[in-house]
C-alpha cells in the first residue's frame, strides 16, 4: 500500500478532526490527539493514526490490521466498510481495540484532504502555487532555495503534487512556518481548484501551458482553462497570480480571471523581465533580471537550458515582489542544484549523457532538444536523442510524436534512437524531412529494451553527447546504466 508518512509539526485533536472533515466518531476520547497521520501501513509507527486510501489497484482498507498490530492508535474507514469492524476488532485484544481512535467518513480521501484544509488554515504562511505543464518542479526549487536562506518554510517535496503529496506537505506546517510553497499537478478539471482552495493560496503562477496530459482535455485551451482554476482562490484571498508573458495562451487566461496579475517574461515592457546574455559550453545561461527597465541583478544559471531562465525569472519576480534582497534571489538561483533526471549532466566514459527521463511531454521534449543542440554545436559533439513514448497525449499522440521526430530534423540533432510502441512515430518523422541528410544523419528504431540493448554500444561513439528522455512509466533510466 503506497503513501507517505511525515510527522506533524502541531498535534490535532480529534475533536477539530471531526468538525473538519463531518465524519462520525465510532470510538475514542474525542479530547485526545493525533499525532502523527500515515497513509502506508508499510511504513506505520506506533502512536500513529492510519488514513487507509482506496486507489485503481489498491485498498488501504486490506491493511488495517496489519496497521494496528504495528501500533497504530486509530484508524478511519469509509461507510461501505462498516461489515469489517468485527475483522479489525478480532485482530487485537478487545480492550485495545475500544481504546482506540476509530472514525467513519464518507470517502477517505476526502477526509485527508479535510484535514489539510483545516490544519493550515490555523497558521498564517504564505502560500505559494505553481502549475503549468512544465516547469514547476525547478521553479519550485528555485523558490524554496531562496526563501529557505531567510526563512522558515515547508514546501511539497519531489513530485509530491497531487491530493495526497499536498495535503501531506500541508502537515509539516506549524506556527513558525512563514511560507508554504507548493507544487500543483493536473490530471483533469477541478483539480487545480480542488489543490488550490486546500492550500488556501496567496500567490499562484502558471509557468506555461502545453500538451500534457491531453488524454483527459479536448485541446490545449481546455487544458489552458483548467489551470486558470487557480485563479478562483486568489481572487478571494486578494492573491496575485503571475503569467508568463510570452506563453501563448496568457491572453486567454487573462480574459477567464479576476485576480490580479503581474507578467514575467522576455525583453518585454512588462513587470518583470529578463535578456540572456550568454551561454557557457554546459548549456547554462547568464541573463540580466529586470523590474521594468530597471536592471536588478545578473543571474548564471547552474542548471542547462533556455526554457529554464523562465522558471528562474517567475521565480525571481515572485520573491521581489515579496521584497525578498536581490542578493539572496540571485545566490538561490544560482546554488540550486539539478532536480533528479531533469537536464541532469552525467559524464559516462568518454561521452556526456543529459538525463531528463523523469517525464516527456511535447513541449519538455522540445525545450530538451533545444539544449542538446546547443550544447553540442557549443562542445563540438555529435547529438544523439534516444527518446521514448510520450504518454497521456491522447488521440493525436501519432500526430505529437511525429511532430518531435520533425522538430529533431529540423534542429539537425545527429542521431535518433527511438523507443517504444509511440516512438516508431518520432522515428518515421525525423527520417521523412527534408533536413534528413542520409550521408550524415542516423535514425534507429526499437520497439523494446532488450533489443536496444544489445546494440546500444553499436550505435555509440566516443564523445557523443547523449539525451535520454520518455514519459516515466518508460524507465528511460535503464538506458543510462547501458550506456
Amino acid at each position: 500500500m503506497s503513501g507517505l508518512r511525515g510527522k506533524m509539526k502541531e498535534k490535532i485533536k480529534v475533536e477539530n478532526i471531526i468538525s473538519w472533515t463531518n465524519c462520525n466518531l465510532i470510538s475514542g476520547n474525542i479530547k485526545k490527539y493525533v499525532c502523527n497521520i500515515s497513509t502506508d501501513s508499510r511504513t506505520i509507527e506506533k502512536g500513529d493514526f492510519f488514513i487507509p486510501l482506496v486507489g485503481e489497484n489498491y485498498d488501504g482498507h486490506d491493511f488495517i490490521g496489519s496497521a494496528l498490530k504495528k501500533g497504530a492508535d486509530g484508524f478511519v474507514f469509509e461507510s461501505g466498510y462498516k461489515e469489517e469492524l468485527n475483522l479489525w476488532k478480532n485482530s487485537l485484544k478487545t480492550e485495545n481495540f475500544n481504546n482506540l481512535i476509530i472514525l467513519q467518513s464518507d470517502n477517505n480521501l476526502t477526509f485527508l484532504e479535510n484535514i489539510a484544509y483545516g490544519y493550515i488554515r490555523k497558521f498564517n504562511p504564505t502560500v505559494i502555487g505553481i502549475t503549468g505543464s512544465v516547469g514547476k518542479t525547478i521553479t519550485k526549487d528555485f523558490l524554496v532555495n531562496i526563501l529557505s536562506k531567510e526563512y522558515k518554510i515547508e514546501f511539497t517535496p519531489r513530485n509530491y503534487n497531487t491530493e495526497i503529496g499536498v495535503s501531506k506537505s500541508i502537515l509539516e506546517i506549524d506556527s513558525q512556518t512563514d511560507f508554504f510553497v507548493a507544487e500543483l499537478g493536473m490530471r483533469g478539471k477541478g483539480q487545480i481548484e480542488m489543490l488550490s482552495r486546500i492550500c488556501n493560496l496567496d500567490i499562484g503562477t502558471i509557468t506555461a501551458v502545453g500538451e500534457s496530459h491531453m488524454a483527459f482535455f479536448k485541446d490545449l485551451r481546455e487544458i489552458a482553462i483548467a489551470k486558470a482554476e487557480i485563479a478562483e482562490i486568489l481572487y478571494k484571498n486578494n492573491g496575485i497570480l503571475f503569467l508568463n508573458n510570452d506563453d501563448r495562451y496568457t491572453s486567454l487566461i487573462e480574459k477567464k480571471v479576476n485576480c490580479r496579475i503581474i507578467k514575467f517574461g522576455r525583453n518585454n515592457n512588462i513587470a518583470f523581465n529578463f535578456i540572456e546574455k550568454n551561454m557557457d559550453e554546459m548549456g547554462r545561461f547568464t541573463f540580466n533580471f529586470y523590474k521594468g527597465s530597471k536592471k536588478i541583478i545578473d543571474i548564471c544559471l547552474n542548471i542547462p537550458g533556455y526554457h529554464n531562465i523562465y522558471n528562474a525569472c517567475c521565480a525571481a519576480a515572485i520573491c521581489l515582489y515579496l521584497n525578498i534582497n536581490n542578493e539572496l534571489i540571485k545566490a538561490g538561483i544560482e546554488s540550486a542544484a539539478t532536480p533528479g533526471s531533469r537536464m541532469e549532466i552525467i559524464r559516462k566514459k568518454n561521452k556526456i549523457i543529459i538525463d531528463d527521463c523523469y517525464n516527456a511531454s511535447p513541449v519538455s521534449v522540445k525545450n530538451a532538444i533545444d539544449t542538446l543542440v546547443l550544447i553540442s554545436e557549443k562542445k563540438n559533439m555529435r547529438s544523439v536523442a534516444i527518446l521514448g513514448d510520450m504518454l497521456e497525449l491522447g488521440n493525436d499522440s501519432f500526430k505529437f510524436h511525429r511532430e518531435i521526430g520533425q522538430y529533431l530534423s529540423e534542429k539537425k540533432a545527429d542521431v535518433l534512437i527511438a523507443l517504444g510502441d509511440l516512438a516508431e512515430n518520432i522515428f518515421e518523422g525525423y527520417r521523412n524531412t527534408g533536413n534528413f541528410n542520409k550521408n550524415k544523419n542516423l535514425c534507429f528504431y526499437f520497439k523494446d529494451k532488450e533489443k536496444l540493448g544489445r546494440e546500444i554500444s553499436n550505435l555509440l561513439k566516443p564523445r557523443d553527447l547523449i539525451l535520454v528522455k520518455g514519459s516515466r512509466a518508460n524507465k528511460m533510466e535503464d538506458i543510462i546504466n547501458l550506456i
